[in-house]
């Protein structure tokens, strides 16, 4: 009896420090590995048609429907990662107060027709511009690409 209740306690206090953001979870991992493979290309300056259709296919955008639209950014991770640690936030589009901004080159790629998995069509835009970026975590990493 007195063990359960010292489980229970100890399970109510771990809930109550997650709860204030004292215990790191695990939460903002898999968001970063997945902004990485979405959205992450530093081994080129920026692409075009073919390289869009190359990518979204192989970085699995194009496996049940082609997505719309997506960017890459041509930077390393410790540069994007930098653009988190701008003290500066600024509104998301879902209104949270986690978004950062910064100027990156980046390549657009827009669907223009196709039909999955293979078969999608993308129209690339090479170009330096600002970027949007939601950051989340200890230390604050890229998690979602805002715009």
């Amino acid at each position: 009896m007195a063990l359960q209740k010292t489980l229970s306690l100890l399970l109510l206090s771990l809930l109550t420090l997650l709860g204030l953001g004292l215990v790191q979870s695990s939460y903002g991992q898999p968001m970063y590995q997945r902004f990485q493979r979405q959205h992450v290309d530093h081994k080129v300056t920026g692409g075009n048609n073919s390289y869009c259709n190359r990518m979204m296919r192989t970085q699995g955008m194009t496996r049940h429907t082609c997505k719309q639209f997506n960017t890459f950014i041509h930077e390393n991770i410790r540069t994007i990662n930098n653009i988190c640690r701008n003290r500066k936030t600024i509104p998301c589009k879902n209104s949270r107060m986690n978004c950062h901004a910064g100027v990156v080159r980046v390549t657009d790629c827009r669907n223009t027709g196709g039909s999955p998995p293979n078969n999608c069509q993308y129209q690339a835009t090479a170009s330096r511009r600002r970027v949007v970026i939601a950051c989340d975590g200890n230390p604050l990493v890229p998690v979602h690409f805002d715009s």
